[in-house]
């Protein structure tokens, strides 16, 4: 089996560069395989013990690309990775290089550091697609059957204690974990069986470790077993019992028996082994309301990718859906939660409880953001959605087939909504299972019975330590699904078609709201985010107009934040727009800044005075050298233009520190405060400026 690590060698097909490339490559601490003949590449490279593949293109880019192409079957059977090195002028290539089978690539200039950095990220990357193959699924299922197959003997015991791993391995039900000591051999036929006593008890009066080998008849063939026995002794040091490990040398026999739980193609459990699980769940955590929640999401129109693409790059596909579903897990299948694939492109994650529909909810959205991103497959670029239905088990359901047939029925009304929507099945008051959460209803009541909650997140000046504005935050305390945050509020008022509405509401609530602050709140900037539906909004000054004049609230003290995404339809509209709202004294603010693909656009065409650097970038701005550039260059243009640099998400002293030497004005974050309650926000503000001034 082909390893990853840095002992492995990298192969390298170069044309002008090959000295610069290979001296790069090991400088890195890589050895390296040359190819000297372009035609014979993909040949030494199926030969050789490489995983990853590099092709300088660099000068050479339609010969790269050849090269990229006779490479990529061979790496790609192999599971492994293939980076391109590209001069700055063929960065507009880039969809002719994933085409051509390309999985990364880097463009010139760079150095050793930069290039090991590549290379980790391609490393990483194997490593994902490693996990899901099928030796990754029998060591998943091993695990979540019950870790190591062992046994346990203590002296003067009639009995064996068993793992559940080693009830499966022997045939056995997983819930045996006794045996007689007759039981336990008696499989065996009686020549094997006097053998394996003797074999033991010799161990035992030894008191020293021993293995003991046997075979046995499964499924209609033989099998071998082996026992690595070691005696187990008091304080004492007389033996008191034996403990062992039993493997099964004949691996294909384990697999054949796991795969009837799991996926050997993902890697995760499957429908049989999903539903034996949410069924002991139900039974062991009654005490829990719920005892269980199944989230269960299609991928859409996945026949077409199939019939488009073929069957290797769906299956490759269906891998990614489960390598990015087992990252959204944190690579982990805790006991608490169980990802599995359920046939076809239905996939499902089960939770246990402790577990409420909030969380359930937050993470069926987590699963529609990571369908925005497209997948990369045999260096094609494949854009998937997903629908997603919830059913969280209440006294009616007894059994896993009912809540998963309750998930099933949400899923299907789901697939009525936009791309990577979900809907959630609940029972009605009465304990029929006869209706589906409304979202957009329950969005569209609260709104107009006022009750979502504003919250506000301070915005601290760098150099002074002085709070000097605030963000205002909608949230709502849904009665079933906990508190929603603003993103998921406006994305159901979009897709209800009252989002104008919502944002006028909030409009009108904040400026109210920081109207009546106390004094010495008075010189606080309040910051409201508008939307793209707020954007093209016919009435959109005049909401803002008239929510300033209704509330007193001095328009200079105002900044609206927008969104990239929120101007992208038309630029010359918001422009106008915001033009006006200019005139009237009130800021313009960019928010997420720097995530876009029209960011310099804005800047030269949108009348700004504040740019907001998206709290992605500043999270590992203490670690990442290119973040850190990224960062300046942001600060350096914005501050070039007169506008005023706000940093988000800052939650560390190290990116405090950061921001302050690249020249950053103010900052947003826990570093300072969570968001705030309209009544926690007064008392906060005053013991921070209280502090600082001492």
């Amino acid at each position: 089996m082909h390893g990853s690590s840095l002992s492995a060698p990298v192969f390298l097909a170069s044309f002008r560069y090959r000295r610069e490339a290979q001296d790069a490559i090991e400088a890195t601490g890589r050895p390296v395989i040359v190819s000297l003949r372009p035609d014979d590449a993909a040949r030494r490279y199926a030969a050789s013990e490489a995983l990853i593949a590099i092709v300088d293109a660099r000068g050479a880019l339609q010969r790269g690309l050849q090269q990229v192409e006779q490479l990529s079957q061979a790496v790609q059977e192999r599971r492994g990775g293939l980076l391109v090195l590209l001069s700055r002028s063929d960065a507009a290539s880039l969809g002719d290089v994933y085409t051509a089978g390309a999985t990364h690539y880097l463009i010139s200039p760079f150095g050793a550091s930069e290039l090991g950095q590549s290379l980790r990220f391609v490393e990483r990357s194997i490593r994902r697609m490693q996990k899901t193959s099928a030796e990754a699924a029998v060591a998943s299922a091993q695990a979540s059957i019950g870790g190591t197959a062992r046994w346990e003997w203590s002296v003067g015991d009639d009995f064996v204690r068993t793992s559940p791993a080693l009830a499966v391995l022997i045939g056995d039900p997983p819930h045996t974990d006794r045996l007689s000591l007759d039981d336990a051999f008696l499989r065996l036929d009686r020549r094997a069986r006097a053998q394996a006593r003797r074999a033991v008890r010799r161990i035992w009066q030894a008191g020293v470790p021993g293995e003991v080998e046997h075979r046995l008849i499964l499924d209609g063939r033989p099998h071998t077993y082996v026992h690595h026995i070691r005696p187990t002794r008091d304080a004492a040091g007389s033996v008191i019992g034996l403990t062992a490990t039993v493997e099964d040398l004949d691996s294909t026999l384990i697999e054949r028996r796991l795969s009837a739980h799991f996926d050997t193609l993902t890697g995760l459990a499957n429908l049989r082994h999903a539903r034996a699980w949410v069924d002991e769940k139900l039974n062991t955590r009654a005490g829990h309301n719920p005892a269980c929640i199944v989230v269960m999401f299609a991928i859409s129109r996945f026949d077409q990718v199939n019939a488009a693409y073929g069957r290797a790059v769906a299956d490759s596909l269906l891998q990614a859906v489960g390598r990015r579903l087992r990252r959204l897990l944190n690579d982990q299948t805790a006991e608490s939660e169980l990802p599995a694939r359920l046939g076809g492109a239905e996939f499902a994650v089960a939770f246990a409880g402790p577990i409420t529909l909030n969380q359930a909810v937050f993470f069926s959205q987590r699963i529609g953001k990571g369908f925005e991103k497209p997948f990369i497959v045999g260096g094609r670029v494949i854009h998937l959605s997903c629908r997603i239905g919830i059913a969280a088990s209440d006294e009616e359901v007894t059994s896993a087939d009912e809540l998963f047939q309750r998930a099933s029925a949400a899923l299907s009304s789901a697939k009525e909504l936009d791309p990577n929507s979900f809907q959630v099945f609940l029972s009605d008051e009465h304990g029929n299972p006869a209706r589906f959460a409304s979202l957009e209803a329950d969005l569209r009541a609260a709104a107009e019975r006022r009750g979502l909650s504003l919250l506000y997140q301070p915005q601290v000046d760098i150099v002074t330590n002085r709070i000097v504005g605030v963000e205002a935050l909608v949230r709502w305390e849904h009665p079933l699904y906990g508190v929603l945050p603003a993103e998921t509020l406006f994305a159901i008022a979009e897709r209800a078609e009252f989002g104008t509405r919502l944002g006028e509401q909030i409009m009108r609530q904040a400026c109210s709201e920081a109207a009546a602050w106390p004094d010495h709140l008075r010189d606080l900037r309040l910051s409201i985010n508008v939307t793209a539906a707020d954007m093209r909004a016919a009435d959109f000054e005049r909401i803002v107009a008239e929510s300033l004049a209704d509330s007193h609230f001095p328009p200079s003290r105002l900044t609206l934040e927008v969104t990239e995404g929120g101007l992208v339809e038309d630029l010359e509209h918001a422009s106008e727009i915001l033009s006006k709202l200019r005139q009237r004294g009130i800021s313009v603010a960019i928010d997420d800044f720097g995530t876009g693909y029209s960011s310099l656009a804005y800047l030269k065409s949108l009348p700004l005075d504040i740019l907001k650097v998206d709290k992605k970038l500043v999270t590992d701005l203490s670690g990442s050298t290119r973040d850190r550039v990224i960062v300046r260059g942001v600060v350096d243009m914005a501050r070039s233009l007169g506008m005023v640099v706000v940093a988000e998400g800052v939650e560390s002293e190290s990116q405090l520190e950061t921001l302050v030497r690249e020249g950053c004005n103010w900052y947003q974050g826990y570093l300072c405060s969570p968001p705030l309650a309209l009544g926690e926000l007064p008392p906060f503000v005053e013991n921070w400026q209280r502090a600082r001034a001492a």
